[in-house]
């Protein structure tokens, strides 16, 4: 799959996680898919999700559940090999106390047959 493809549906997964919508990130992402979480995550968040269903249930949700944050891609560079680099900010809250969270990442996607395979994310763990 081509990057300009890969980065529509990574698009698509940003806005899905802006909105709660679990059946878009269905929709794009294979049943085979394997998230890379950054390692330091507080509350264990962090690790190796696989499968569509651990990623949203243990990776986002759970993040989700403990912090208000969303993903602000600020440059997409694409890989040739089809993958994109994302490097962005995540800006938002704690959940619990209202701390401010701002944190850089990088999220590498990849992609075949029409939906995401593939993310590995570095994030700036010491800003959570």
């Amino acid at each position: 799959m081509d990057a300009a493809r890969v980065r529509e549906l990574v698009e698509r997964v940003y806005a899905a996680l802006g909105t709660g919508d679990r059946t878009a990130l269905e929709a794009v992402l294979d049943a085979g898919f394997v998230g890379e979480l950054a390692d330091g995550l507080p509350d264990g968040l962090g690790g190796r999700r696989e499968g569509p269903d651990a990623m949203i249930d243990r990776g986002w949700w759970a993040i989700g559940a403990r912090y208000a944050v969303l993903a602000e891609p600020e440059e997409w560079i694409p890989c040739t090999d089809g993958r994109v680099l994302v490097r962005g900010t995540y800006r938002g809250r704690r959940r619990d106390d209202g701390r401010t969270v701002e944190a850089a990442f990088a999220h590498l996607w990849g992609g075949a047959d029409g939906r995401l395979t593939t993310l590995w994310q570095v994030t700036d763990t010491a800003r959570w």
